[in-house]
């Protein structure tokens, strides 16, 4: 359905990885390897769903992932994701790559967690934090595997860049799916102008025409785990990191004083050669060293041994 609604470019945008989907295609085949062993008469009359995680109750151990520009695939789509995932129960988390405004959806659906690229200045960095903690957000997860931006060969053969450049292939696919022309993009460019990276920085940033967009994405080489000190100091509500895969990141972040771990490759659109991450998760060491105990089943709970020990959420979105 997807597929006929959206040109291609979107399309492959959302469904592919990076380079050749080496990653991505190893995620796939990784999970069909595992499957249930289904028990019998055993009374689920009363099974419990909910899940206590940071003070909330959810319905369901399941959550909506960080989805950039999830506006080009629907009409505010960030919008549409916060207000299903309220009625749902869940916990969404808004991408930093999104259109809309961040104050626009946190407003609607205040439960929703907020992801950040970090810019490359300093300064920057906690201007975004203050921005993101006026906007009344409990939950700021900080995204640690986007040094650079990622090398997307497969979204340049399908027509898609970034900064997205119009062209005669993008034009005549447009023509050729007029309901997302006029109910998505058009609709957009109407009632709210050119769509913008809305959440890049405090202000507001370029448009998803600038070349500035690469300027944006491509400026967190240096980025080090004492920036993340200074955030855990500045913010204080519930921070959580995602895209960590290996031991000794998992620890330091704990010593930090994260409150939650999202163990991510990024679904393959990030880095390529990366371990798949369903076969990852299920290898997770039950080590006092690092992990007392762990669940890949919605959601996990770590304890980590430093001086004292700590507790730290292990999240699986």
């Amino acid at each position: 359905m997807a597929q006929r609604h959206l040109p291609r470019p979107i399309f492959e945008y959302i469904r592919g990885g990076v380079e050749t989907n080496a990653s991505v295609d190893d995620n796939r085949r990784a999970f069909q390897e595992y499957a249930f062993i289904p028990r019998s008469l055993v009374d689920v009359s009363a099974i419990d769903t909910t899940v206590s995680l940071f003070g909330r109750q959810y319905r369901s151990p399941v959550g909506i992932a960080p989805m950039g520009l999830s506006a080009l695939s629907s009409y505010r789509g960030d919008l549409v994701l916060a207000q299903a995932a309220a009625l749902a129960g869940i916990p969404m988390i808004m991408s930093g790559s999104s259109l809309i405004r961040l104050e626009e959806v946190v407003s609607i659906a205040p439960q929703t967690w907020f992801q950040a690229y970090l810019p490359g200045d300093a300064q920057e960095i906690a201007k975004l934090v203050d921005r993101v903690a006026q906007a009344g957000f409990s939950t700021l997860v900080i995204t640690v595997d986007t040094p650079v931006a990622a090398n997307r060969e497969n979204n340049i053969r399908a027509g898609f860049s970034t900064p997205l450049r119009p062209s005669l292939r993008l034009f005549l696919d447009g023509l050729t799916h007029p309901r997302w022309v006029c109910n998505t993009f058009l609709k957009t460019c109407i009632k709210h102008g050119m769509p913008h990276f809305e959440n890049n920085y405090a202000s507001r940033g370029a448009p998803i025409l600038s070349k500035n967009v690469l300027r944006d994405y491509s400026d967190r080489g240096h980025i080090s785990w004492d920036h993340l000190r200074t955030i855990r100091k500045q913010w204080k509500g519930q921070l959580v990191i995602k895209g960590v895969l290996s031991k000794p990141d998992a620890a330091t972040a704990i010593e930090i004083g994260v409150d939650g771990i999202i163990v991510s490759n990024h679904g393959g659109a990030s880095w390529t050669a990366v371990f798949p991450l369903c076969a990852y998760c299920l290898k997770l060491p039950i080590s006092p060293a690092i992990f007392r105990s762990c669940s890949t089943a919605g959601y996990g709970v770590a304890q980590m041994s430093s001086k004292r020990w700590r507790w730290v959420r292990v999240v699986f979105l």
